[in-house]
């Protein structure tokens, strides 16, 4: 039970110092920049704008059970959860070997290290769920699903944490696996259900979702958010082992790789 309660623990620990780490690397994401945070909410409500003139207006889909607004913002809540993935992804493989000298640091833990990327990527996820949270509400279409995001939110992040642990400590090793997470992340978007429902998606097809682990929590994601309604009980069972599996997987994979490599970096 010890070693499953560890990584919370180490959150715990050093939440103090991880909460500052996250602020850190937000406002050198922004530095310079005339808006700075303010392009926190201004990104994605531009990217809310930009896919409803593209489905609305130029492409003219309309998905059987969805109003033309709906479809909108289902199309945004699968972008969110993708964004903030792809952006913690990305940015978390690369944070490990730029900072080779803090794989044995006590003080701040190089396990935080990839996590602030992938809190600081949730900084996108959470301006673009209270956008349509708020269009919502001025709508009247509040519910009482909404109650799942928190949970949802924190298995997410937690999928999302064993993910970049595992590409981090790759990228260590071989360099070529940062320039290679910008060509998954195109494929995966290719593959999740965000521009799609999985109603139209052909039969032969279908399964081909389901063996895309980020595809259960898109389909959270839009259920709970745009459709008011609980995510069925295989998205949330997905949702769950796969958070556990890459969670305690890869933390017990980083703790000793992280020793091993740094004896031989």
């Amino acid at each position: 039970m010890t070693s499953l309660l560890e990584p919370y623990k180490l959150f715990w620990r050093h939440r103090r110092l991880l909460t500052e780490a996250v602020r850190q690397s937000l406002r050198d994401r922004h530095a310079g920049s005339v808006l700075g945070r303010v392009w926190l909410f201004l990104g994605p409500v531009l990217l809310l704008a930009i896919y409803a003139l593209l489905y609305t207006v130029i492409f003219r889909i309309k998905p059987v059970g969805l109003s033309v607004e709906d479809y909108v913002l289902y199309i945004f809540s699968g972008l969110i959860p993708f964004i903030s993935f792809s952006q913690g992804v990305s940015a978390g493989a690369s944070a490990l070997s730029q900072s080779k000298s803090l794989l044995l640091n006590n003080i701040f833990p190089a396990e935080l290290i990839p996590a602030r990327e992938v809190l600081a990527g949730g900084a996108f996820m959470a301006a673009g769920g209270s956008v349509v949270l708020l269009w919502k509400v001025f709508t009247g279409g509040a519910t009482l699903a909404w109650l799942l995001l928190p949970p949802l939110v924190l298995l997410f992040a937690m999928a999302t944490f064993g993910i970049v642990w595992a590409f981090a400590l790759a990228n260590l090793i071989v360099r070529d696996v940062q320039h290679m997470i910008g060509y998954l992340m195109i494929l995966l978007m290719i593959a999740s259900p965000i521009a799609f429902t999985p109603d139209m998606v052909p039969p032969s097809l279908a399964p081909l979702i389901y063996a895309n682990p980020l595809a259960y929590y898109v389909m959270s994601f839009q259920s709970i958010l745009v459709l008011g309604q609980v995510p069925s009980l295989d998205l949330m069972l997905g949702c769950l082992a796969f958070a556990l599996i890459a969670f305690h997987g890869m933390y017990s994979v980083f703790v000793v790789g992280k020793v091993t490599l740094a004896d031989q970096i």
